[in-house]
């Protein structure tokens, strides 16, 4: 018989994971992620979300316990698939740091506001940014607004089917 050590859940990539594990790993990350901004326990946020505190930490690893309390880390190494808007697209990276997630969602909530109010200082700070993805590749963030705005353009808003008659 071989032993085949098993990898815990929250160390396998983003592509190796079941849907069923994707569903978990979302859910916990959005636990953690409400954790690090609130003053709730882990139970309470957990059970908030519908899941028990050891899916959670079975699925992210990103907890600690200190005093018997469970303390969120300060970031993550969990791979997680976010989207970005390089060289005129947007684009799917695997990522698995926090830090560089934090950067990616803070960078598309300033292009949705660049987007609403046109205000193109918004996205100064991110100008030659790079994120590094789990294969070493580096991407940088689109910053030019007209390729921004061309974006967008592409992107189909979903049809809108009419299921029922207007009763005339």
């Amino acid at each position: 018989m071989v032993n085949r050590k098993r990898i815990p859940v929250f160390k396998k990539s983003w592509n190796n994971l079941t849907s069923r594990q994707k569903l978990f790993r979302e859910r916990s990350l959005e636990v953690l992620s409400k954790s690090r901004k609130s003053t709730k326990s882990l139970s309470r946020i957990a059970k908030d979300f519908g899941m028990s505190v050891k899916t959670v930490i079975n699925n992210t690893n990103g907890f600690k316990k200190i005093n018997q309390k469970w303390i969120p880390k300060k970031y993550d190494k969990i791979s997680r698939v976010m989207k970005i808007k390089e060289n005129g697209r947007e684009i799917s990276i695997e990522i698995n740091d926090s830090r560089n997630a934090s950067i990616i969602g803070r960078y598309l909530n300033d292009v949705k506001r660049f987007l609403e109010t046109g205000n193109s200082k918004l996205l100064l700070r991110f100008k030659n940014k790079r994120i590094k993805d789990v294969n070493g590749d580096f991407h940088v963030l689109e910053t030019n607004s007209t390729n921004l705005i061309k974006i967008q353009d592409k992107i189909e808003e979903p049809e809108f089917y009419e299921i029922y008659g207007d009763g005339n």
